[in-house]
């Protein structure tokens, strides 16, 4: 979100299902000293504090805001380099080094852990029970 709207505060209607089929309703707005017995979320906004700066630029107001992306399979046929492409895309681009994979380092570490206890009870075992011969 760039722009937070011209409200003094958002309200966020909620409606949670469980598992086991109960459904709570926080959709109720809360009114004067009035307390609903399930009241949605509400974020109250206030003005900026005296000197501070957005994170990112704003953008003009008459620039148009550039399509979102599609989901595609094939290659991106775009040829701007590194250093043509806009800072937000540039970090983004950097941050995004494979967080999937990180998945399975964290499962093959698993799975040879698991191995490993598997293998030393085994070893344990088979040990215990030639001594009794």
């Amino acid at each position: 979100m760039r722009q937070l709207p011209d409200a003094d505060e958002l309200v966020f209607k909620t409606i949670e299902t469980y598992s086991d089929g109960t459904v709570s309703r926080w959709i109720e707005i809360p009114t004067g000293n009035t307390r609903p017995e399930q009241p949605a979320p509400v974020l109250e906004l206030k003005a900026a504090a005296p000197g501070a700066r957005p994170i990112a630029p704003s953008p003009d107001a008459d620039a148009t805001p550039a399509p979102a992306p599609s989901p595609s399979t094939t290659p991106s046929t775009t040829s701007a380099a590194p250093s043509e492409q806009a800072p937000e895309a540039t970090e983004a681009a950097g941050k995004d080094d494979g967080g999937g994979r990180t998945g399975l380092v964290v499962t093959g570490v698993a799975v040879v852990v698991l191995a490993a206890a598997g293998g030393a009870w085994w070893l344990v075992r088979r040990r215990s029970g030639s001594s009794r011969s």
